[in-house]
Order: structure tokens, then sequence, then C-alpha cells
């Protein structure tokens, strides 16, 4: 009995001896630790990238909204960005932009236009103050934007649509204003099937007649007040058809549109770089679900001149909003070798371009074999976070990113009145 004792606990060493050999302690420190960025405000992209987007692993994370602000802070001096784009309601977005040309208000009152309430945080209010700062000096043409690619609201694009009609097309604006009285985002989700379909219509025979006499609205309006007045038509006639759309085709739907609209925005724009900011299966150029993500239309679209920069951290504190829209903190965490490097380094984050790691030997073997990363929405229960299953997802990074950003520890955003 001894013997066969003794027997077992010489197993059980060997077991804990060649598991521990293969955890952290088998990654191997990188050749060239520069490779590691440390200081985001060297972040820079080659001069032929169109579009950089910058995913996170969580909403309701206060490093991850500041982090947002330090790339697009970063692709300002470096790359000439001038543009921001959030997975944020387009015409909400739009009165952030107006706010950081001077309007009226207070940043902690636009940043609730947006459409989310994990933007109504002190961290968004910050971003937009300081971008409204930066237009206040900023040379004729050279000024900031602030923009939403998503759909899923009606209010904010009727008041854009209608601001520009009533003044250029007063018959067209009276005319739809009754059409689309009905849609409202405090009854979105109730809308009968009938009236969105009959919304479609009207949508797409406003878009037409807009059109028509694009020429007399252009002369009173300008050009660009014809072009976003349109395109909150368009957003209308979008949200309609998401709401129609089944459950299954929903987030498919909603990410060809938001990719349309980020087109839309490069179609209308400077020039310059667009900086474009959503969940990291929004902004990966290899969707890890089972429909073609927002970053996946870019990558066919453009290719190379799309840049896509993933978030991951081993540890996450974040605000969960619950069906009711209450917020509480929750925490999770989540081992892999992308983390495993802060073993060797004590900065509470790292940027990776997988470009500039190619050369090393052990980074290349971690970019191209699978990782599971954090991967959380706007909530999760108390159960699910006692299953990875739920609140991870598994990628190899360098076919969905070009460049990671790792934090050690992400904490909850600061949620405004």
């Amino acid at each position: 009995m001894r013997t066969k004792m003794l027997t077992i606990a010489a197993i059980a060493t060997l077991s804990i001896s060649l598991l521990a050999g293969c955890g952290n302690g088998a990654a191997k420190l990188p050749t060239d630790l520069s490779i590691l960025q440390t200081d985001i405000s060297t972040l820079t992209v080659s001069e032929d990238v169109q579009i950089v987007g910058l995913g996170e692993a969580s909403h309701g994370t206060k490093e991850y909204q500041q982090m947002k602000a330090e790339v697009f802070k970063a692709l300002v001096e470096n790359n000439g960005s001038r543009t921001f784009i959030i997975e944020g309601d387009f015409g909400g977005a739009l009165k952030a932009d107006a706010y950081i040309h001077g309007a009226e208000g207070s940043a902690e009152d636009v940043v609730k236009e947006i459409g989310f309430k994990i933007y109504n945080t002190q961290e968004m209010a910050d971003l937009v103050d300081w971008m409204r700062s930066y237009n206040k000096n900023a040379p004729a043409g050279k000024d900031l934007h602030f923009y939403g690619m998503d759909i899923q609201r009606y209010d904010n694009n009727k008041e854009k649509l209608f601001s520009i009609l009533d003044l250029a097309a007063p018959e067209l604006s009276g005319k739809y204003k009754t059409a689309f009285l009905q849609l409202t985002d405090e009854e979105r989700l109730a809308i009968s099937v009938d009236l969105l379909k009959k919304s479609k219509e009207d949508a797409l025979e406003l878009l037409k007649e807009m059109d028509t006499y694009e020429k007399d609205i252009v002369a009173i309006a300008g050009q660009t007040g014809f072009d976003f007045a349109r395109e909150s038509a368009n957003t209308i006639y979008a949200y309609s058809d998401l709401l129609l759309s089944s459950n299954s085709d929903y987030n498919s739907l909603r990410d060809k549109y938001m990719s349309e609209k980020v087109s839309w925005f490069l179609r209308h724009g400077d020039g310059s770089v667009l900086f474009i900011n959503g969940h990291n299966g929004h902004i990966g150029k290899k969707s890890v679900s089972s429909y073609t993500s927002l970053g996946e239309h870019l990558s066919n679209d453009i290719g190379d001149n799309y840049f896509a920069i993933g978030t991951d951290a081993e540890n996450t504190e974040f605000h969960s909003q619950n069906s009711n829209g209450d917020f509480s903190v929750m925490e999770v965490e989540n081992r892999n070798e992308l983390n495993d490097q802060f073993d060797h380094m004590e900065n509470k984050y790292y940027y990776m371009d997988f470009l500039k790691a190619a050369d090393d030997e052990n980074l290349n073997r971690i970019l191209e074999g699978k990782q599971t990363i954090t991967t959380l929405n706007v909530g999760i229960s108390s159960w699910q976070k006692i299953l990875k299953h739920f609140y991870t997802t598994t990628i190899v990074p360098r076919d969905t990113f070009d460049g990671m950003i790792v934090f050690k520890k992400v904490t909850p955003s600061t949620l405004l009145e």
C-alpha cells in the first residue's frame, strides 16, 4: 500500500511539473522587447491605409473608452486623421459633431445622443471636449469630425433630415413628416410589420424625390447639407429594413449597413484616414461568427487599405447592462499567450503591430496559432460568467487583426447621471 501511495505521489508530482512546463512559463521572452510598444502616442500606420478600425473586447470599460481617444489622437498627430466614427447612431452623432464645432450644450448632453447608454460616460465626454478644444485652433479644413455608423435609431435622423427639408424643400418635408410620424425611438421595437414595410417604400420614394430636386436643395442648403439629409433618409430606410429581418439575419444585415455607412464617409470625406471604433466582433477582418462582419466587408472592399486593431485583457471589470437598461459591475478573467507577456514586463498595456512582430519566432507562433480572447457585449448574467464559453471567443490573431492592444486589467467606465 505504501509503495502504491508513493507511486501515485510521484505521478502527481510529475503531472504538476509537466503542466507547469505547458503553462505560462512556456512563453518565451520576445527577442526584441521594443516590438511591444508601451507608448500609444507613437502608433502610426502606412500611408496606404484609408481606414483604421479599433475594436474593444468589452463595452462598459474605462480603459477601452480611453484608448479609443488615445489611438485617435495618435492618428491625428502621426497620420493626419480627422474623422472619428463610432458604433453609434448616425443622426445622434451629428449632434456631437455640431458640439465639437462650437454648438451650444455640453459634452455630457451630446454623448447621450449617440444612442447607447454604454457611451453615457465621462470618458466619452472627455473625448468630445478634447475634439471641441482642438477645433478651436485648427486651421481651415483641418478640423476634426465625430460621426456614427450605426442605423438603429429614428428620431435624430428624422430631425437632421427635416431640418434641411424644412429650409430647402418644405413640400417634401410636410409630406414625409406625416409618413414617418409613427417611426420613433420610443416605439421602435413595437412598430407593426405593415408600417415598417410602408416606411421602407416611403423612404425609397423620398430618396428618389430628393435626387430629382438635388440642385434646388443644394442651392439653398449646400451640397454637404443635402448629402447628410439624404443619408439620414437612407438610415430611416435601413433601420426599417433591419427591424423586418429575422433574428438570425439581424446581425449580418446590421454589419452590412454599417460597412456601407463607413464607405459613404470614405466617399464624402476629405481623403484623410478614417478612424472607426466598435466591438472586436465588428472590427475584425475575419468574422468569428456565422455572418460577415463590418471589418470583413471593409477588408473585402479595400484590402490592406483597411487596418484593424483588436483589444484584449487578462482581467476585465465592466458595467454589465441588463434588459431593463440598469448596470452592475461584473468581473471575468481569461489567460492566454498574449497576456502571458505581462509576466516579463511591468506595463499596464502594450501595443503589438503584427508586421513588426513577424521576425520574432515566438511571437509569430502566438499570432499564427489559436488564442482565446475575451468577448463581452453590453451585458452578461451572473451564471454565464461561470462558463468561459459565454465571454470568450477563439481567433487566429494574424487572420483577424493587423495589431492588438493588450491590457493586464481593465476597469468599469465612469457612468454619468
